[in-house]
C-alpha cells in the first residue's frame, strides 16, 4: 500500500473535522415531522399546520404534520420521545402533557425528561362566563354565590381533566369555595347546556365564548390571561378581579427528543420565532383564537411546564382530584 503524502493525510484530518460540522449545516435536508396527539381540526392541529407552512418556508425544507390522537396525547408523546434525536421528529406538547405529568402513574416518557424544548407557540386563552339568569355579573357575585350557596353553582367542563375543569377547580381551590363540576364529551356539548341556562358557569376558550358574549347570551366575567384581550376589552383579566397568580390559558409548544443537537434545536427554535412573528400567521391563528407566542424559548417553555405541573399536583394533592372525574 502506498503511503498517503503529507498533503494526503491532511486532506484526510480535513474531512474528520469538517465531516460532522457539516452534517449540522446541511440540516434539515429532508422533511421534518410534527406529531400532534389530537385528531385533524382541533386547535392543536389546526395551529401545528399553520405554524409549519411557514417555518418550512424558514427552513427551505417541508414540514408536515402527523396527527395520532389518543391516551391524551400519551400515543404520540411516546412516538416522538423514542425516534431518532436527529431533529426531524417534533411533538406539539401542551396542557394534557402537564395534566398527565400528574394525574397518571405509568407513562412510558417523562415530558420533562426526555425532550428538549424548543418554545412555545401559542396560547389560546379561557373567559369566565355565567348565564344571564344566574345574576352573577362579576367573579365577586360569583364568589358570594358559591358562599352563600355551596354545592348549588355548577360549571360546565368539555371533560374529565379538560382545562375547562381544571381551571374550575383550581379557582375553587385558591379561593375556598365548593363549584359543582358538570363534564361533557366537548366544549361544544357543554357550551350549548351553558346557553341553556341549565348550567349557570364555564370557564370557556375564548373561541366558544366570544360569539355569545357578543351577542348577549352570556356575561364575560374575567379572562383566564395575565392581560386584557383585544377582543374583550372591557372585561378584565381575574388578576384585575382580585385573583392573583391564575393563569389557566391553553398552551402548545415544540419539542424535540432529548439529545436533538443543540444546533439544530436553535435552527428550528429561530425559525419558528420567525413564523410566529409573521402577521399572516397571527391574523391567521386569531381567526382560531389562538396567541402566538412568539419569543418564548427553551428557558421560558421548561420553566412554564414546571410552573403547570406544580400548580396541577398542589390542586390533585389537596383535592383528591382524579382523571375520571
Amino acid at each position: 500500500m502506498k503511503k498517503l503524502t503529507a498533503l494526503g493525510w491532511a486532506f484526510v484530518a480535513l474531512l474528520s473535522i469538517s465531516g460532522p460540522a457539516s452534517a449540522q449545516s446541511d440540516y434539515p435536508n429532508h422533511t421534518i415531522r410534527i406529531i400532534v396527539g389530537f385528531a385533524v381540526g382541533g386547535a392543536t392541529d389546526v395551529a401545528a399546520r399553520i405554524i409549519a407552512a411557514k417555518m418550512s418556508e424558514e427552513l427551505g425544507q417541508s414540514m408536515i404534520v402527523e396527527n395520532r390522537p389518543g391516551a391524551s396525547t400519551t400515543i404520540a408523546g411516546e412516538t416522538v420521545a423514542k425516534s431518532d434525536p436527529d431533529g426531524y421528529t417534533l411533538f406539539m406538547a401542551g396542557n394534557a402533557n402537564a395534566v398527565n405529568a400528574v394525574a397518571e402513574s405509568k407513562l412510558p416518557f417523562d415530558v420533562l425528561r426526555d425532550f428538549a424544548p424548543i418554545g412555545i407557540a401559542v396560547t389560546s386563552p379561557s373567559v369566565v362566563v355565567a348565564h344571564p339568569d344566574t345574576g352573577i355579573k362579576s367573579v365577586a357575585d360569583l364568589i358570594a354565590k358559591a358562599k352563600a350557596e355551596p354545592d348549588k353553582v355548577m360549571y360546565a367542563s368539555a371533560g374529565a381533566a379538560a382545562i375547562s375543569h381544571l381551571a374550575g377547580e383550581i379557582f375553587a381551590y385558591q379561593q375556598n369555595i365548593k363549584l359543582t363540576h358538570v363534564p361533557y364529551k366537548g366544549s361544544t356539548q357543554a357550551m350549548t347546556d351553558v346557553l341553556a341556562g341549565r348550567i349557570g358557569i364555564m370557564f370557556a376558550p375564548i373561541s366558544t365564548a366570544l360569539p355569545h358574549i357578543r351577542s348577549g347570551k352570556l356575561v364575560a366575567l374575567a379572562v383566564t390571561f395575565p392581560q386584557r384581550l383585544d377582543d374583550l376589552p372591557d372585561t378584565p383579566t381575574l388578576a384585575e378581579a382580585g385573583i392573583k397568580d391564575f393563569d389557566m390559558s391553553i398552551w402548545f409548544g415544540l419539542v424535540a427528543p432529548k439529545g436533538t443537537p443543540p444546533e439544530r434545536l436553535a435552527k428550528l427554535e429561530t425559525a419558528m420565532d420567525k413564523a410566529l412573528k409573521r402577521d399572516d400567521v397571527r391574523k391567521a391563528l386569531a381567526i382560531q383564537g389562538i396567541l402566538a407566542a412568539s419569543g418564548q424559548g427553551p428557558e421560558a417553555f421548561t420553566k412554564h411546564m414546571q410552573n403547570d405541573i406544580e400548580k396541577l399536583r398542589a390542586v390533585f394533592t389537596a383535592t383528591g382530584m382524579k382523571m375520571s372525574e
